[in-house]
């Protein structure tokens, strides 16, 4: 069996837009709130409601090592106590809530770390769970930082068998541009990309362009049968 990634969807917060809404809720837990909705925004895009349920496949090295150096600063501040909720902030799981209280997935998550911080561990194990039949398709999530403002970006993608028909993310697509507000160095961190990439035939690095105002990147190519 061979699998095919459905185009890319990348959501984060960019310069310009509106300030982001007040934490609370589970977005309050998070070591960064905007991490959730970046995160519940990208799968959201690919979720098929009606489809087999699929599991979510996060690679989260980056939000983990961010939220573990905000956890050993608060415990080396002696100005600050030290509450039982700020270790929730250390559970990747937490960046899901927000996506499963708001389409009713209910499908079991793996976080994975990985030493090049992408999301190429998350990529092998979602084919392999697809390739061996223990899933009908499967969710990959990239959990990226920005290395120069610190904002944390989303790029997703749906891994599934060959010939099941056309993603159905119901959003515009665009040629092989980056979202404008996404610095190049972490859109080329991505490995979903640079996968996507690959099969579709381009091994190129994109170029910059505008997208729609919700900071969203669908590229489109032929499926690879």
């Amino acid at each position: 069996m061979t699998t095919v990634l459905d185009p890319p969807v990348a959501y984060g917060r960019a310069a310009g837009d509106a300030p982001a809404a007040p934490a609370t809720g589970v977005r309050r837990l998070a070591a960064d709130p905007d991490a959730v909705d970046a995160v519940c925004a990208a799968l959201s895009a690919l979720y098929v409601a009606d489809g087999p349920v699929s599991p979510v496949i996060l690679a989260a090295t980056d939000y983990c090592v961010h939220a573990a150096d905000q956890f050993a600063a608060r415990c080396a501040d002696p100005d600050r106590r030290l509450r039982p909720a700020d270790s929730v902030a250390l559970e990747p799981s937490v960046l899901l809530r927000e996506f499963t209280v708001g389409t009713g997935w209910q499908g079991p998550a793996y976080a994975l770390g990985d030493p090049a911080g992408d999301g190429i561990s998350a990529l092998r194990f979602a084919d392999g769970l697809v390739v061996s039949g223990r899933a009908a398709g499967a969710y990959v999530c990239e959990v990226l930082r920005r290395g120069d403002t610190g904002v944390f970006w989303a790029v997703a993608t749906r891994l599934r068998p060959a010939g099941t028909g056309l993603p159905r993310t119901g959003l515009p697509r665009t040629p092989e541009v980056r979202p404008a507000g996404l610095d190049e160095a972490t859109w080329e961190r991505s490995a979903i990309v640079r996968e996507y990439r690959r099969r579709a035939g381009t091994d190129r690095p994109v170029r910059a362009g505008r997208t729609p105002a919700s900071s969203t990147i669908d590229q489109h190519a032929e499926e690879q049968q």
